[in-house]
C-alpha cells in the first residue's frame, strides 16, 4: 500500500459502493506495526528444559539433547521387552500403553529436531504477520489480539494439565498398594526388564522411570503446542477473509485517498490480498510435514492406548489406583485428541472460506485483468488442503475422524 504522505488532493471517485457509505468508520491505513507478535511455544520453559526451544536451529544436536533422546528410547525399549516378560495381563497392558506413549513422545522429540528450520521460518512469518496491521480495518487488531491471548491460554492450560498428570502416573501405583496393606514398592511402569529384585535396583529403576515420566509430560506439552500454531494461522485467515469481504469499501476509500481510478484501486487491493494468501498457504505448507507427523503419531496410538486403559476397567479387575490413573489419563486423551482434530480442521477449512470470499468479490463488474486474477486465485484456492496422516490418504484431521477414533460403543463391543 502506498504511503499516505505522498497522497495528493482528493479527486472524484468513479463509483463508491453503498458499503463504503454505510461504514464511514473504516479507513485505509498504511501497514503499521503494533506491540505483540506471535505466541511462540518454543520460548516456554518446557521446551527449554527439553532443549528444543527457539535456539535449536542455531545449536543443532547437543549433548543434553542426545541424553534426552537416549533416555526416551531406553524407556521405550524396556517397555517393549517387558511386554513379553509380564506374568499378568494387566502388567502386560501397562507395558503396551507405556510403549505406545514412548513412541508418541519420542516422535515429538525427533519431529521437533527434524523440522526445526521449517518451524523457525514459520514463526518468523507468524511474528511479522501478527505485528503488522495490513488492512486498516478496526476489527483486524481485535482478531490478532484475541488469537494471541487464546494461544497463550491454551499453552498455559496444557502446562497445568500435564504438570498435574505427573503425580498420578508416578505415585498412583505405590500409594494404591500401600493403602491396600501391601508393599508400596511398585514401579509406575511394571517392567520385568531390567529386574528390580533388590532395593537398590528398585530405587534406581524408580528414579529412571520418574525422570522419564517427567520428560514424557514435558514432551506432551510440546506435542499439544501445535494448537498455538493453528490458532494464529486461523486468525491470519480471518484477517484475509475480513479484507476480502470489505474489498469494495477499501478500494473506494483508497481511490479517493490516492487519487487513482476505482477499478485500479480494486485490482491493487485484491492483488495485495492474493499475495498475502499465497504467502500464508506457503507457510502452512512448510509446516505440513510437522503437522502430518504429529497427526499420524496420535491417530495411530490413541485407539490402542485407550483400549489398554479401558480393558481392565471393563472387566472389573482393577484396583482404586488403576481406576484413578486410567480415568485421569482417558480424560486427557479425550481432550487432546479432540483438540488435535478440531484445531487442524478449523485451520484447513479456511481455504473453502477464502474460495467463497473471492467468488463474492465484484469480479463480474471489473475489467479483464481483475477477472483473470480472480480466476487464477479461485483455481488455487479450490483444492482442499486438509492435514492427512503421513503414509496415509485415509486418515484426515477432521471432526469425523475424532468421532471414529473415539467410538466408545464400538470399542466396548470389540473388547467384550
Amino acid at each position: 500500500m502506498s504511503n499516505q504522505d505522498d497522497v495528493g488532493d482528493d479527486v472524484s471517485v468513479r463509483r463508491i459502493p453503498r458499503s463504503a457509505q454505510k461504514r464511514p468508520q473504516i479507513t485505509v491505513k498504511n501497514e503499521k506495526e503494533f506491540d505483540g507478535g506471535c505466541t511462540d511455544y518454543r520460548k516456554y520453559i518446557f521446551c527449554r528444559l527439553m532443549y528444543i526451544d527457539d535456539g535449536l536451529v542455531s545449536r543443532g544436536l547437543t549433548l543434553p539433547l542426545i541424553i534426552i533422546m537416549v533416555h526416551t528410547v531406553t524407556m521405550e525399549v524396556c517397555s517393549f521387552l517387558s511386554i513379553f516378560g509380564s506374568s499378568q495381563i494387566k502388567d502386560g497392558l501397562d507395558c503396551v500403553r507405556s510403549f505406545l506413549l514412548g513412541n508418541l513422545v519420542t516422535m515429538v522429540l525427533f519431529n521437533e529436531f527434524a523440522n526445526r528450520r521449517r518451524l523457525g521460518r514459520l514463526h518468523v512469518f507468524l511474528d511479522k504477520s501478527m505485528r503488522t496491521l495490513r488492512t486498516g480495518l478496526p476489527e483486524e487488531e481485535e482478531i490478532l489480539k484475541r488469537a494471541r491471548d487464546q494461544a497463550s491460554s491454551n499453552l498455559k492450560m496444557y502446562i497445568i494439565i500435564f504438570s498435574n498428570n505427573i503425580a498420578p502416573m508416578v505415585f498412583a501405583q505405590p500409594l494404591g498398594e500401600w493403602f491396600a496393606g501391601r508393599s508400596w514398592k511398585r514401579l509406575p511402569i511394571p517392567w520385568s526388564f531390567p529386574p528390580s529384585d533388590t532395593d537398590l535396583a528398585f530405587l534406581l529403576i524408580f528414579l529412571f522411570q520418574f525422570i522419564g515420566v517427567i520428560m514424557a509430560n514435558f514432551l506432551a506439552m510440546v506435542f499439544m503446542s501445535f494448537s498455538s500454531i493453528t490458532i494464529q494461522i486461523t486468525a491470519l485467515f480471518d484477517v484475509l477473509l475480513l479484507s476480502l469481504r470489505h474489498i469494495e469499501t477499501r478500494a473506494a476509500l483508497r481511490s479517493k485517498l490516492e487519487g487513482t481510478d476505482y477499478r485500479q484501486s480494486l485490482y491493487n487491493s485484491l492483488r495485495e490480498d492474493i499475495t498475502f494468501y499465497e504467502q500464508l498457504v506457503r507457510e502452512v505448507g512448510s509446516a505440513t510435514p510437522h503437522l502430518r507427523n504429529t497427526f499420524l503419531a496420535f491417530s495411530a496410538t490413541v485407539p490402542m492406548i485407550m483400549a489398554c486403559e479401558a480393558y481392565p476397567i471393563m472387566l472389573g479387575n482393577f484396583a482404586i489406583a488403576d481406576l484413578v490413573k486410567s480415568s485421569v489419563f482417558l480424560a486427557i486423551q479425550f481432550l487432546c485428541w479432540a483438540q488435535t482434530c478440531m484445531r487442524l480442521e478449523t485451520m484447513t477449512d479456511q481455504h473453502a472460506a477464502v474460495f467463497q470470499a473471492l467468488y463474492n468479490t465484484p469480479w463480474y463488474e471489473a475489467d479483464l485483468k481483475y477477472r483473470k486474477l480472480i480466476f487464477m486465485s479461485l483455481t488455487y484456492a479450490a483444492p482442499s488442503k486438509y492435514i492427512k496422516a503421513r503414509l496415509s490418504n485415509e486418515i484426515t484431521a477432521t471432526t469425523a475422524t475424532f468421532y471414529s477414533r473415539f467410538d466408545v460403543v464400538s470399542v466396548c463391543r470389540q473388547l467384550l
